[in-house]
């Protein structure tokens, strides 16, 4: 049996275990538990975007549609997975995935709308709970059999468990039955037409992936996979359309897709290459704002600083009303190792909108990097609330504080960032490090105590071991004081 066979059935069984066998369904906080587990396997398995700009978008698109989902028995939670893939998938719980190459071939905003009001509608009809009802009467042969014919069949193997997260369906059919898929089309239309989307997006983008299955035969969107009968789904889309046309279509700001679109060009893909193509387009369109800024992008991530700074000025040149390109600029003067002009640019910025979180976030880099350190920590601390995935913010607090020789916050805010990044080992020595030198008063040592509580009586799940070293990892070790490993001390994060 081959590891990643074995580690598959663990995580399977483990999975199962959660199920009382009495009680068969999950109940609400099972599932919300479940969700927590089945996001660590994500994390382990896959590179979350964290750029607060592509992930409000999301975001902000679905909590459009959520203001009508009623009842709601979850707290939705949006995550962009960095993969090519056209995908997107609901976990128990309330977790919303979208991959980035389904963010890429977007034509529209009601594309996106159409397909997480779908997944909403799985979601609120609990069809992973009730999937994991029958789930749980399988026997090993029977689970093994299937588990099997998911890893080796059509599709990547890295993505196969988790490409049926929506369901988690993992193995037995790995995808809904055609009746949950009808019911969410149907639900899921109520979201649609309640939030002023235009319904016909998920026929557009259900097109997209048919076609997308045909052009990369080896590589099969997890979305068809995982969601079965697309060419029936279509009809009956098209007859919902037909009989039930939408009463009022709400104007989206497409300026706002293309840029996010941009930005996941950008990380998705080498700069180098980007830069040629977008210098080639301009050639015959030297005014196109949006080629002007995709190329900013790509220069400002393949570290051509002054050359990027100038395409962000000319985008803003020709788009003066567009106030959020004022960010990006302060982002490039931030990267640049130009503090100051990115304070200049982004604290008046951020007072005016400070909702963007992207631009807040580079502001406080900004300050800790010339020193202004409690200002810097006021936004990080906020942010870490409104943003409790982003491991660098955890990071960037543990040395702020450790600048400011707060031993006890800094080692705190470094438990948290280990702890977020799958170290167990690591953050459990820096959350005791905490607990001995935070004051009594300090509101964060009750927080320590209630997590070394917890980490002490904590069963833990199978684990693949993969290593945690990886993109996400800020630093790999701290002195004496923070960890064993690096006797220079904690390392200085890059802007």
């Amino acid at each position: 049996m081959s590891r990643t066979l074995k580690i598959t059935l663990a995580i399977f069984f483990w999975i199962l275990s959660l199920v009382s066998p009495a009680q068969g369904i999950l109940s609400i906080p099972e599932e919300r538990k479940l969700g927590e587990k089945i996001l660590e396997q994500v994390e382990a398995r896959f590179t979350l975007v964290h750029d607060p700009v592509i992930i409000g978008y999301v975001e902000k698109v679905g909590r459009r549609v959520l203001a009508h989902v009623k009842p709601r028995y979850f707290s939705y939670r949006f995550f962009v997975v960095k993969d090519r893939t056209l995908n997107a998938f609901a976990a128990p719980g309330g977790l919303v995935f979208v991959h980035t190459g389904l963010l890429e071939v977007l034509d529209s905003e009601d594309e996106l709308a159409d397909v997480l009001a779908h997944e909403f509608a799985h979601v609120q009809c609990r069809h992973v709970a009730k999937r994991i009802e029958k789930l749980s009467r399988l026997n090993l042969a029977t689970a093994a059999v299937a588990i099997a014919g998911a890893f080796f069949g059509k599709g990547q193997t890295s993505s196969m468990l988790f490409s049926t997260s929506s369901a988690l369906a993992t193995t037995l059919a790995l995808r809904y039955s055609r009746a949950d898929e009808e019911e969410a089309d149907r639900v899921g239309y109520e979201y649609i037409l309640a939030s002023g989307y235009d319904p016909r997006g998920l026929i557009s983008i259900l097109k997209k992936m048919q076609r997308h299955r045909w052009l990369v035969s080896d590589n099969v969107p997890s979305y068809l996979l995982t969601h079965p009968g697309s060419s029936e789904r279509l009809t009956y889309l098209e007859s919902l359309i037909q009989n039930f046309p939408p009463q009022h279509l709400v104007a989206h700001d497409s300026f706002e897709l293309r840029r996010v679109q941009m930005r996941v060009r950008v990380l998705s893909h080498d700069p180098y290459q980007l830069i040629a193509r977008y210098e080639r387009e301009l050639v015959d369109n030297p005014q196109d704002a949006l080629l002007h800024y995709g190329l900013g992008l790509a220069l400002l991530k393949a570290k051509e600083y002054r050359r990027a700074i100038e395409e962000l000025k000319l985008t803003i040149k020709l788009l003066p009303q567009r106030e959020e390109l004022k960010a990006d600029l302060g982002q490039a003067f931030l990267e640049a190792g130009r503090y100051q002009e990115a304070i200049r640019i982004l604290s008046p910025y951020t007072a005016r909108y400070p909702l963007d979180l992207s631009a807040r976030l580079n502001l406080a880099k900004a300050l800790a990097e010339v020193g202004d350190f409690r200002k810097a920590i006021a936004i990080f601390e906020e942010l870490s609330r409104r943003l409790p995935e982003n491991t660098e913010i955890y990071y960037r607090l543990g040395w702020a504080y450790a600048s400011l020789k707060e031993d006890g916050r800094s080692h705190f805010y470094f438990g948290r960032y280990y702890k977020t990044i799958g170290d167990n080992a690591t953050a459990l020595y820096h959350y005791r490090q905490a607990a001995r030198l935070l004051p009594p008063n300090d509101p964060l040592r009750k927080e320590v105590t209630r997590i070394l509580g917890k980490a002490l009586r904590a069963p833990q799940p199978p684990k693949e071991g993969h290593d945690t070293s990886g993109n996400r990892r800020l630093s790999s070790g701290l002195d004496h004081r923070f960890g064993p490993t690096n006797p220079s001390g904690p390392q200085r994060p890059s802007p």
